[in-house]
């Protein structure tokens, strides 16, 4: 299955708030509130350790932001505001107040709820159900991209309410490849029967990555309650996966092999100036299919390997026993 990750520093860095008016006190008002929803979303935390740095930075929390937009809700007659962070100094925060930072190679989360309410359904992409508009809110507040099947004509083909509700894993599978997502979440929704005026809802949500399986139960929720839960298993599992944590600076020194022509040198060359998660690199030497590379980073070189190891991005040389850590380039 073809795996697809990433979001965009425009996503990531921009964070949405519901206001009451247009006014500079109350955009005020609201910023602390905004930075601390967007440090989760960096972070991968849901509750933000509140250390001296965090508290100094919660006072003048305009320091952060670089702009500010409104956009009208004609339904509810209040306002949409937009504050657009400064990746830099929110980066800064990060690091100074021993943070993780859970980089922005986030995965992409196809959700396959079987709804069952007034009747059974796939909840799609056009559907105009709570869930739908609850799921994407929470995916936003997390930091991770989320989608809904279309529910066309191959995607009934390719899997059904019931086999949804029975999680058959290989119809999911393959009705998932067309979607380039790294994470199938599968739910299971049934409106529970005490429900009065706001529905009520029982069932589950679980996903796969790498051979492992993740499964939460949920009982007589709202459907808020019940599209955070799901969310929030994705999310939690990879910000702990994938979260790198501040430490003081090093160096490491990597050998790459396989770039065999221009095209792969400047494709490992752009890949590594815009990784997160490094500090500075530069070329110390270059030779024939090889290319030697001093880092400066924060994170451990464990933890960078690894993560670049789990992306396909290098392979490690079992065979090399050098000083320096070799590896095999796996974007060429």
């Amino acid at each position: 299955m073809p795996y697809s990750w990433g979001v965009s520093d425009e996503t990531l860095f921009k964070v949405e708030l519901s206001v009451n008016s247009q006014t500079e006190k109350e955009r005020e008002n609201n910023a602390q509130r905004a930075l601390l929803r967007l440090l989760t979303k960096v972070t991968g935390l849901r509750n933000i350790p509140r250390s001296e740095e965090v508290l100094v930075s919660l006072k003048e929390p305009g320091r952060f932001y670089s702009g500010f937009s409104y956009k009208e809700n004609s339904e509810t007659q209040d306002f949409t505001i937009t504050y657009n962070f400064d990746k830099n100094l929110v980066l800064d925060l990060v690091k100074e107040s021993n943070l993780p930072y859970w980089w922005s190679d986030r995965p992409q989360v196809l959700v396959w709820l079987a709804l069952e309410e007034d009747s059974e359904k796939i909840l799609s992409s056009s559907d105009n159900h709570v869930f739908q508009a609850l799921l994407r809110e929470r995916a936003d507040d997390r930091g991770i991209n989320l989608k809904l099947p279309i529910m066309d004509v191959e995607d009934r083909r390719l899997t059904s309410y019931k086999e949804i509700r029975s999680g058959l894993a290989y119809n999911i599978d393959a009705a998932s490849v067309r979607y380039s997502s790294n994470v199938s979440l599968v739910g299971k929704a049934k409106a529970s029967e005490l429900s009065l005026d706001d529905p009520y809802f029982d069932g589950s949500w679980e996903f796969w990555f790498e051979d492992e399986h993740f499964i939460v139960d949920f009982e007589s929720l709202s459907a808020r309650e019940s599209a955070r839960i799901g969310v929030d298993l994705v999310a939690d599992i990879f910000a702990s996966r994938f979260a790198v944590f501040s430490g003081s600076q090093r160096n490491y020194n990597w050998i790459i092999t396989g770039i065999t022509d221009l095209s792969g040198y400047a494709s490992l060359k752009k890949y590594f100036e815009n990784l997160e998660i490094i500090d500075e690199f530069f070329v110390s030497s270059l030779s024939r299919d090889q290319v030697t590379l001093s880092i400066s980073s924060r994170a451990s070189e464990e933890k960078i390997r690894d993560l670049l190891v789990k992306k396909k991005v290098i392979h490690v040389d079992p065979f090399y026993r050098g000083p320096d850590s070799r590896f095999r380039w796996g974007r060429g």
